[in-house]
């Protein structure tokens, strides 16, 4: 478990984008994010679980058509995140 402010959560998620989210954006998509929830008035987010939700989904979408590329894209984002 690494929780993690929503700053934080932008930097390590959308760290290699021209145009990031900003911080209001975030909060307003945190009861739909994936290990967001209250900690008193402030989100914190679970980015273990974020990342665990987002790599099952990424993989289940891989198809026979797609998985040589989706998969690389995948393992990218998962040697990235450990």
């Amino acid at each position: 478990m690494r929780l993690v402010s929503i700053p934080t959560f932008i930097e390590i998620v959308y760290g290699e984008d021209d145009h990031p989210p900003s911080v209001s954006t975030i909060r307003r998509r945190c009861p739909t994010i994936p290990g967001a929830f209250r900690d008193g008035k402030r989100w914190r987010i679970d980015i273990d679980i974020f990342f665990a939700v987002m790599r099952s989904r990424a993989l289940g979408g891989i198809t026979d058509e797609n998985d040589d590329e989706d998969l690389a894209v995948v393992m990218k984002i998962v040697k990235k995140t450990g």
